[in-house]
């Protein structure tokens, strides 16, 4: 039997099945299994391969490549990027199916040939074969105990990880049936992988499952290292006198916390009065973190590691142990703390024309809730029992007179160019067992705007101080938004029918976008409104170049205030400190030459964590929506994509309405992406629809929807929508995973 001629066979036909080779070579029923032969060994020379038809095909080697596998949700296939600039941020991608990763799993650096077969309809179209193993991705996997046929088995709850089989060899602690575990990988086979059961996270019945296993798969820091414990016993929990001199007294004025109901970290206080000659004193004091954590310490460098705290629905991870973070540094009511204060004399044009940075102490007087100050502010009545009827005085002028300053404040940012886009946050409540109690929206009541306007005032004043001072500044900064930015943002609203006058990339200043959000909101101010004007904006980051602050309008911009949770606000206190307080200038320069590295590192932690807070919401959101699988609600559309539009439920969970889910014509969407059109439909950015929902992914947060008015029919094609879902799921080799 000629291989060679078998090859050539093959090359002629895009793809061609075992019959059809034998029927061709004339090749009796008895030396199959020679044909079988032949057919492995060019397999296994990657001169042939097979496709989810099981059919033969003999494309060509176009290149050979290096990179990360990155499997897909569902495992059926992944990607492999190569040729990648970061500069430029281009990268070239190879597709893979599942059947081609060859004992690869997601996170593995591989070998891979890339292949165009000319023989196809599409021959400009690649895929890969992973040839080679270069190195292992991983080291754990998280997963569930489960049992068949009274034999224990081991299944990943990421499916990206389902791509290979895995066999229990040692199990270090005892385990339960749908116990999530940790499994450590001993051993890579031939697609199996000797794995030993490590340590029991929790139980399947947990509600709180999927956010453990999510957090233990990402290896988010919920822990600190044993490393840091001997200067974590060291940390004081209270104020040594000895320690008090060269800082400004402030124990006995009237200085305040404003925080949320569950704040447990207190980084700024606030105090505010009039002065004889009609301006405003505000002072603004921060928990002064810098004295207790020293540059290079084990506790300096974990928080760098972390970069900021990460607040989710049942827990905070902080940036800094709580001896700190809740202890000697929070500014707790009745207790003498340290602090970097900012005081500051303003105009009542809202100029700031006279500052001062030091060092100081304070005893906040009281621990007030923003619903606290709000009522006050509403009520003249203020929910707090204090025996001393002249502090309740103090506090109410203090808090009087601050609510005038902030209005001043706030004007001033304003005319500036400040765009308030005032967007409502889900606080999803829990039960005590973790399950899901209910979702509310939280509105920013006129307390918060009051703190906020102090911070950014306080952050804009700490910034200008030590530029003036001609020291080195990791500046929070924020870019206009790009050109492909306003003109999607021009189409959304076209679609609409508000239109961005001559507004463009080479003339928008602050002061025009602001004018364009306030005539696009007194036309039309709702969510997917805000959402245009959020998607326009770049995100802000850290940088030691100051090119401004465009959301704020502010020319000089860091972040001072909040040091305990975030740790480019530890870097700007360092500065005063170091070269200000202490006037230690032999380090400025080698200070100076790490900004950009801390800019760097603070701003990719920073983005990190945002995306691990929205994506422990989305997983609670989809437990919530479990129970409500079946229901209506009513929705809006805020994206469409190629397969379908994306809706935004009142309470800010997100659901997908798929192209296989809308029966009344095939739908496709225009090229600006506003509009998802059939013959007899079109769905356009911003409609309202009202959808029922189908179900939920609880692994990855994922809600599935359809519209209201073709339920029925997504009942009666229940199972013709699931095989056009599941294309890649049911091919014979992803079958061969699930056995």
């Amino acid at each position: 039997m000629n291989k060679e001629k078998i090859y050539e066979y093959i090359q002629k036909f895009e793809s061609c099945s075992f019959l059809d080779i034998a029927k061709h070579f004339r090749i009796s029923v008895r030396n199959n299994k020679d044909l079988t032969n032949v057919l492995s060994q060019l397999l296994k020379e990657y001169k042939i391969f097979k496709n989810n038809k099981d059919q033969y095909y003999a494309p060509i080697l176009k290149e050979s490549i290096t990179g990360v596998l990155n499997v897909s949700a569902k495992g059926a296939f992944g990607f492999v990027d190569y040729d990648i600039d970061e500069e430029n941020k281009t990268k070239k991608s190879v597709f893979v199916k599942n059947f081609n990763f060859n004992g690869a799993i997601n996170g593995d650096t591989v070998y891979v040939n890339v292949y165009v077969n000319p023989k196809s309809k599409q021959q400009d179209l690649t895929h890969g074969v992973v040839t080679q193993i270069i190195e292992r991705g991983n080291d754990e996997i998280v997963g569930f105990i489960k049992q068949k046929n009274q034999n224990t088995y081991f299944v990943p709850v990421d499916e990206r990880y389902k791509t290979i089989q895995y066999k229990i060899f040692q199990s270090v602690v005892p385990t339960k049936l749908n116990d999530l575990v940790v499994a450590k990988i001993l051993k890579y086979e031939d697609k199996i992988i000797l794995i030993s059961i490590d340590r029991v996270i929790t139980n399947e019945a947990d509600p709180m499952v999927f956010v453990k296993s999510y957090l233990e798969q990402i290896k988010a820091p919920t822990d600190f290292p044993e490393i840091l414990n001997n200067e974590i016993n060291v940390i004081p929990s209270t104020i040594q006198n000895e320690n008090i001199q060269n800082r400004k007294d402030l124990r006995n004025e009237m200085i305040v916390t404003i925080d949320g109901d569950d704040t447990k970290d207190f980084d700024d206080a606030i105090t505010v009065s009039k002065l004889p000659n009609g301006n405003y004193f505000l002072g603004v004091y921060i928990a002064d973190v810098s004295y207790y954590v020293q540059e290079g310490t084990e506790i300096d460098q974990e928080a760098l590691n972390r970069g900021t705290s990460i607040y989710l629905v049942d827990r905070v991870i902080p940036m800094l142990p709580v001896e700190l973070s809740n202890g000697i540094c929070s500014l707790n009511p009745n207790e003498d703390r340290f602090v970097l204060g900012c005081e500051m004399e303003i105009d009542l044009n809202g100029n700031t024309v006279k500052t001062e940075v030091f060092e100081g102490i304070i005893n906040s007087k009281f621990r007030l809730t923003y619903k606290q100050v709000d009522k006050y502010f509403e009520t003249g009545q203020i929910n707090e029992t204090h025996s001393d009827k002249q502090e309740l005085s103090k506090l109410k002028n203090m808090l009087n007179e601050a609510r005038e300053l902030s209005l001043i404040l706030h004007n001033y940012k304003i005319k500036e160019g400040y765009v308030d886009f005032e967007i409502d946050e889900p606080k999803i409540k829990l039960n005590d067992d973790g399950s899901v109690k209910e979702i509310i929206i939280n509105k920013r009541g006129f307390s918060e705007v009051l703190i906020e306007d102090f911070m950014v005032r306080a952050n804009e004043t700490v910034a200008k101080y030590l530029y003036d001072n001609k020291l080195p500044v990791l500046y929070r900064v924020h870019e206009k938004p790009d050109a492909d930015k306003l003109e999607n943002l021009k189409n959304s609203l076209s679609v609409i029918g508000l239109s961005m006058g001559d507004l463009n990339y080479k003339n928008i200043t602050p002061q025009k976008f602001s004018e364009l959000v306030e005539y696009v909101k007194a036309n039309r101010n709702d969510d997917f409104v805000k959402l245009l004007f959020l998607r326009t904006m770049q995100k802000a980051i850290y940088s030691p170049d100051n090119i401004k602050h465009f959301g704020l309008a502010s020319d000089f911009y860091c972040h001072f205030t909040s040091p305990i949770r975030r740790y480019p606000d530890l870097i700007i206190h360092r500065i005063i400190r170091n070269f200000i307080l202490n006037k230690n200038l032999d380090k400025l320069e080698e200070f100076s030459n790490k900004l950009p590295i801390f800019g760097d590192l603070n701003t990719k932690s920073e983005q990190k964590a945002v995306q691990i807070e929205r994506n422990v919401n989305d997983l609670k959101f989809a437990e919530y929506l479990k129970n409500q699988v079946g229901k209506t609600f009513k929705a809006q559309i805020l994206s469409i994509l190629n397969f379908g539009f994306f809706i935004e439920f009142d309470f800010k969970a997100s659901g997908l309405v798929h192209r296989a889910n809308l029966f009344d014509g095939e739908y496709q969407p225009n090229e600006n992406l506003t509009k998802f059109i059939s013959e007899k439909r079109t769905f356009t950015l911003g409609d309202f629809v009202e959808v029922v929902v189908i179900g939920v992914d609880l692994v990855e947060g994922k809600v599935d929807c359809v519209l209201l008015d073709q339920y029925e029919s997504y009942l009666a094609n229940l199972e013709k929508i699931n095989n056009q879902k599941k294309t890649f799921e049911k091919s014979n080799d992803r079958k061969q995973f699930k056995k």
